[in-house]
């Protein structure tokens, strides 16, 4: 049996392992840095909400009882509330229902279920980083422990935006990537949906947003658990926190603001949220997506910002896209590994077009932007479609994405020079 060795078990190097030990040839090992999930505390975890599509949904699907397993921790929505600091807030309804789940939710049904389904053919190891790469063979650091070095037939790097795959193969040359820090930053955010005297709650199976002026926005995605998860995002120098002393400062803060939400947030949150560090996020695009007998998948590889929620699915779909050239290459990684590839690295680059510019940031193109979304889906305007409507209500190839919505994504160009 050949050895796969993968770096990082995020959600694109779990459902790949899924993937690679249902063909029953492989044996495989997983090495994260970060600590297990299922041990660390919710307040203390770095997370954020995710919106899972149709292409997400898809490459999930493909194991069978995958998907029951992750709708039981998840909930399904079919569309958003813009909510303002008075008045009803603005909804938009979407063609195809979205699965809301967490960042970690969803690696614990990915872990729980690969152990149990695949214990004899795996095993996963976490606080140790990945330190250095060869050509057959890759040295781990444990948080407690010696280093150490682990023999592989093939490796594959889906070890998140700041890779040390990516790293070591760019350092020999075998690689090129182009990264850039997202713009804003993020706290991770999470409070109960129904307040704690029963009087206030926000709608369950909807996505609920908050623009809070100067680039200062809230996203909270509904869970299984009747809690919200979420993220506060903002410039760095425009920190809404940065001047509240208390906890009360940082629940007043709220309740003025996004009443909706603040009526739901408890001081003990308004605590973990102000102590709670500030997170970035970087973009990553390479011209390659394999070396020689390594893999690279997911955020390693592709890293894109936040703004049309397709990370998590692009990601996952890599997984998906990969285990097909498998099966068309009848598991020669040598065809398998150049055809992925030339078939993935197009959309890839075109995710991160559509991840820039897809989104407006001027007024007026938001106020369009919304009334398209809104008032014009309402009345069947015979508008173009938006790249985001392509993207949530369709499996189209991201490169096809690009190539139907080419003149609404100029208009946003030609917005963020004027503003």
């Amino acid at each position: 049996m050949d050895k796969i060795v993968i770096i990082g078990a995020g959600p694109a190097g779990l459902l790949l392992a899924h993937y690679i030990l249902r063909r029953g040839r492989y044996r495989v090992e997983i090495y994260e840095r970060r600590p297990d999930p299922r041990l660390v505390k919710q307040s203390q975890q770095r997370t954020f909400p995710l919106t899972l599509q149709l292409r997400g949904m898809n490459a999930i699907r493909t194991i069978p009882g995958l998907e029951a397993a992750l709708v039981e921790k998840g909930i399904w929505s079919r569309g958003a509330m813009l909510h303002r600091k008075t008045g009803s807030p603005r909804q938009i309804e979407r063609k195809m229902p979205l699965l809301l789940t967490d960042r970690n939710q969803l690696i614990q049904v990915l872990l729980q279920q690969l152990v149990e389904r695949h214990k004899e053919s795996v095993t996963v190891t976490f606080d140790c980083p990945c330190i250095s790469v060869e050509e057959r063979a890759v040295t781990l650091q444990p948080q407690a422990g010696e280093t150490f070095t682990v023999p592989f037939d093939q490796l594959v790097g889906a070890d998140g935006a700041r890779s040390q795959v990516r790293e070591a193969l760019e350092n020999k040359g075998l690689l090129h990537s182009q990264q850039s820090v997202v713009p804003d930053v993020y706290k991770s955010l999470f409070v109960p949906r129904v307040s704690e005297d029963k009087t206030a709650e926000l709608v369950a199976d909807k996505i609920h947003t908050w623009s809070l002026g100067d680039g200062i926005r809230i996203i909270m995605a509904p869970q299984a658990d009747d809690w919200l998860h979420g993220t506060l995002i903002f410039p760095p120098d425009k920190n809404p926190l940065e001047s509240l002393n208390t906890n009360q400062d940082v629940l007043a803060y709220f309740r003025e603001n996004c009443p909706q939400l603040g009526q739901l947030m408890t001081l003990d949150e308004a605590e973990a949220l102000r102590l709670r560090p500030v997170s970035k996020l970087m973009t990553v695009s390479c011209d390659r997506m394999h070396v020689n007998n390594i893999l690279m998948i997911g955020d390693a590889v592709h890293a894109v910002s936040a703004s049309i929620g397709q990370g998590c699915n692009a990601s996952l779909q890599d997984a998906q896209i990969f285990n097909e050239c498998l099966d068309r290459y009848q598991d020669d990684w040598e065809q398998a590994l150049p055809a992925f590839t030339a078939q993935r690295l197009p959309d890839v680059h075109a995710l991160r077009e559509l991840s820039n510019d897809g989104f407006p940031q001027s007024k007026r193109m938001r106020l369009e932007f919304i009334f398209r979304m809104t008032v014009g889906k309402k009345l069947k305007l015979p508008l173009k479609p938006l790249p985001i409507q392509l993207i949530m209500d369709s499996d189209l190839p991201y490169s096809e994405v690009l190539k139907q919505t080419e003149g609404w994504r100029k208009r946003v160009q030609q917005s963020m020079q004027t503003t």
